[in-house]
């Protein structure tokens, strides 16, 4: 008992720590590509009209077909030539003939590890253009980025989990055969559990290249067959890790389709090489892709330690008392080294998206909290286990519990894929001196169960609105919330979501923000500390000149 209590002790001082290494010295890197600067400048008056439009981003993006417009006073789309990309800069030219007024461009690019983002700014030819703001700091930056989502859809995440579980199976099994016990090579149940992996992983693959399109360019999932959508994720650094993954089960599914074979020759030597080429595509597929050769090599070795714990441990649970307490030994040694190397890439990785405590409060940071009490609890699963074997017993039961709680935590790592960490870019924060008074006859907008917000927009045209919301319960008394943010779109005119800051004064949550043309905008609302979770609602409001 007392050497399980020391194990315990070790492990949360090592996840403890894992913790703060991550706060104290985090980089500044980013997972996904944010917009770094414009020229022109967000909210620039030019007394000409420019030449090009640049975009320069944190990292290299890929461009969607139709995914960056020209909007000009009037809500109409400015026809232009098609942008250029080379690495994190776009490049667009202009049209000679651009006229005086103020314009938005809106675009929506993909990052380097697949996941799309869009945003807008504005600049004027001869006139005023109020700068696009940034929900963070409440002031006119370099333009706005945001994530199309905070996490992707559920098919783009289950089939991310799916390859993730398959990719488990064949490396735990491999590793099983190959270093803990040769003799299992002619087991029924482990041949099984090959062909299981090598077929679940390609269906997997396919599934997330067939996925990728629809996400990236913000369509329904219903066009999963689109041929052209499909074509492009292609032609990305994510299509091409995923067909390399593809080929490597196909590679992997000859050598290995009769499990007898896999001890011998030269199958012996390319089995190991192709599970470590795996992991070397989950990573590029993922966020490793963006953050050069050291930091892919990090995310794939995680991938690589995770799939040997995780599949060996599912591999002792399908031979169940089968195995002999050699075998088990040996594999006791590959899962300690497993689980060292997942600590120790798992810090590195928590320095590149973290960059502060308050940090671990956004979706990003609550997921990655998640995954370290998970792995926590899976490497004290695992201590029972070692102290089971060297009291000489089958650590049976313990093994399960790891087995399942592994699991869950390449489930959060299938999340934790698809989600973006925490803005890296800072802006500028500047101060608005408009503060008008709200007018009558608000937007009523339902809040569910929690109550209704009543929302202003004064006066509703292009010359400068105030914004002006109020909350209130089901009894129409104050309804107290801790955070609400506003996004305003044009799905009309395909103008993506513009974050609208907003402070609280007087009981009320308002903002000043110039609409860039008219028409009808939809606002949507998130209000947070009403309720067990976040409420999120929607309104639409006409803009007239």
């Amino acid at each position: 008992m007392a050497l399980l209590i020391t194990a315990a002790r070790r492990v949360a001082l090592a996840a403890t720590l894992a913790v703060l290494l991550s706060l104290l010295f985090a980089s500044t890197a980013s997972a996904h590509a944010e917009l770094l600067n414009t020229t022109p400048a967000n909210g620039a008056q030019l007394t000409r009209p420019p030449t090009e439009v640049q975009m320069t981003f944190t990292e290299s993006v890929n461009l969607l077909h139709d995914g960056i417009r020209l909007v000009d006073g009037h809500g109409a789309a400015v026809p232009t030539p098609d942008p250029t990309v080379e690495g994190g800069t776009v490049t667009w030219q202009m049209p000679a003939d651009l006229s005086e007024g103020a314009y938005v461009v809106t675009f929506r690019v993909v990052s380097a590890d697949g996941h799309p983002i869009n945003g807008a700014f504005s600049f004027g030819v001869g006139s005023a253009a109020t700068a696009v703001s940034d929900s963070a700091t409440g002031g006119e930056t370099a333009g706005t980025t945001v994530s199309d989502a905070t996490t992707a859809p559920w098919p783009v995440v289950t089939s991310r989990l799916a390859g993730y579980v398959a990719f488990a199976l064949f490396a735990g099994m491999a590793a099983f055969v190959l270093l803990c016990a040769p003799d299992t090579r002619q087991n029924s149940t482990l041949q099984l559990l090959a062909r299981g992996g090598l077929i679940g992983g390609a269906m997997a693959t396919v599934a997330g290249l067939l996925v990728q399109g629809p996400y990236t360019a913000g369509v329904p999932m219903t066009h999963v067959v689109d041929l052209k959508l499909l074509e492009g994720t292609l032609a990305t650094p994510f299509g091409t890790a995923m067909l390399c993954r593809l080929a490597l089960y196909g590679v992997l599914g000859l050598l290995t389709w009769r499990l007898s074979s896999v001890t011998t020759g030269l199958a012996s030597w390319l089995v190991p090489a192709g599970v470590a080429s795996t992991a070397v595509t989950i990573a590029a597929a993922g966020h490793g892709a963006s953050i050069g050769p050291l930091g892919l090599g990090v995310h794939a070795l995680h991938a690589l330690a995770a799939g040997l714990w995780v599949g060996g441990l599912v591999v002792l649970v399908a031979l169940r008392r089968s195995v002999e307490p050699r075998a088990l030994h040996r594999f006791s040694t590959l899962a300690m080294a497993s689980v060292l190397t997942l600590v120790v890439t798992g810090i590195l990785n928590s320095l590149r998206h973290l960059t502060g405590l308050e940090q671990l409060l956004s979706d990003y940071g609550l997921a990655l909290v998640l995954k370290i009490l998970l792995v926590a609890g899976t490497v004290t699963a695992a201590a029972v286990s070692r102290w089971r074997l060297r009291q000489k017993r089958i650590p049976l039961g313990s093994v399960r519990v790891e087995a399942a709680m592994t699991v869950a935590v390449l489930a959060i790592t299938a999340l934790l894929s698809t989600t973006a960490p925490p803005p890296q870019v800072v802006a500028t924060a500047t101060h608005s001196g408009h503060h008008g008074a709200a007018a009558a006859n608000p937007v009523q907008v339902s809040l569910g169960d929690q109550g209704q917000a009543a929302l202003t927009v004064s006066p509703a045209t292009t010359t400068g609105s105030h914004v002006h919301l109020v909350l209130t319960d089901r009894n129409g008394r104050p309804l107290p919330a801790s955070q609400v943010t506003m996004k305003v779109a044009n799905p009309g005119r395909d103008v993506a979501p513009i974050p609208v800051p907003m402070s609280i004064r007087d009981g009320a949550w308002v903002a000043d923000y110039r609409f860039p043309f008219p028409g009808t905008w939809k606002t949507i609302l998130t209000v947070e500390g009403v309720g067990p979770s976040a409420v999120v609602t929607s309104a639409e409001i006409s803009i007239r000149d």
